[in-house]
């Protein structure tokens, strides 16, 4: 088994696809596909079912997801600590993010970064929050982009809220509303709605169930996906409607409308989360970064 099949894996079930996960890896998708069925012969299992145009994990890929994200990390961060403290290797800064502020916000400020601090290296990990928070506890982490932190997740660390980004509601293209340009939350309150998990991405429950009381209804949660990518093939195959950050339009989503919601518009909060203590000048500029970027992508 390698490590580059099992980011290939990785890409494939967080993307639902096996073409946009070969763009993520960049290599072709005849690569990623023969390097998958590879790996599922090696685990004598088959991982993912395949339907219609798109790839879904099934029970032996979701029990294998977990473990093949946690041996990607632990080689990437136990590598640098061992560079770091055995082999006078330069600090490197580990920050843990969520695919859609990768390209227009974290590595903007990453540039910006090493034009003030040419010597700075900066590793990026694509978690899940809840591994972000797992590891920023451990220290494998010196900072993370986080969504919607329940009150109860920030206590050990130092949190700032960063900017708050307008909901949408995220249709099937077949459904009657998806051709709006706009639509008032309470027009969904008969539908049955998909979610990110509570457990990978906490807080992400109470803000669909704040939002929908908000607009007089309480939510039918039909089911939680673990992934950005499963919950946006969820609602392309009519499983149900979503409510997600507007921001998280620019993610393929072949098959679903983001429609824009009217007034009042419920909003989600980035938050950047490090642990508690002195932090390097390195951080702390980089910290400062993130936010202005932050405050600029909010803006209407």
């Amino acid at each position: 088994m390698e490590l580059d099949q099992l980011r290939y894996f990785v890409a494939a079930a967080e993307e639902a696809s096996f073409s946009r996960a070969a763009l993520r890896c960049h290599i072709t998708q005849p690569a990623l596909s023969r390097q998958i069925a590879r790996l599922e012969r090696e685990l004598r299992t088959p991982l993912f079912e395949r339907v219609r145009q798109r790839v879904a994990l099934n029970e032996a890929g979701r029990f294998f997801l977990e473990r093949a994200r946690r041996i990607l990390c632990d080689v990437e961060t136990s590598s640098q600590q061992v560079r770091e403290q055995f082999a006078e290797a330069p600090r490197v800064l580990r920050l843990g993010l969520v695919a859609p502020f990768l390209d227009d916000l974290v590595a903007p400020a990453v540039r910006a970064l090493r034009v003030r601090h040419p010597k700075a290296k900066v590793s990026l990990f694509e978690l899940r929050p809840r591994e972000q928070l797992q590891r920023l506890a451990e220290r494998e982490l010196d900072a993370a982009l986080l969504g919607n932190l329940d009150p109860a997740e920030r206590t050990p660390f130092t949190v700032k809220r960063l900017a708050r980004h307008p909901l949408a509601a995220v249709l099937p293209h077949a459904h009657p509303l998806a051709a709006r340009r706009t639509l008032a939350l309470a027009e969904l309150a008969s539908e049955r709605f998909v979610s990110l998990s509570d457990a990978q991405f906490p807080g992400r429950r109470a803000l669909l169930q704040s939002a929908a009381r908000t607009a007089g209804f309480e939510p039918r949660i039909e089911r939680e996906l673990d992934s950005l990518g499963l919950l946006l093939a969820a609602v392309a195959d009519g499983e149900g409607v979503a409510l997600l950050p507007r921001h998280a339009r620019k993610l393929p989503h072949e098959g679903c409308a983001f429609v824009a919601l009217e007034a009042p518009v419920p909003q989600a909060e980035l938050f950047l989360v490090t642990p508690p203590g002195p932090v390097s000048p390195q951080l702390q500029t980089l910290c400062e970064l993130l936010a202005d970027k932050a405050r600029a992508l909010a803006q209407p």
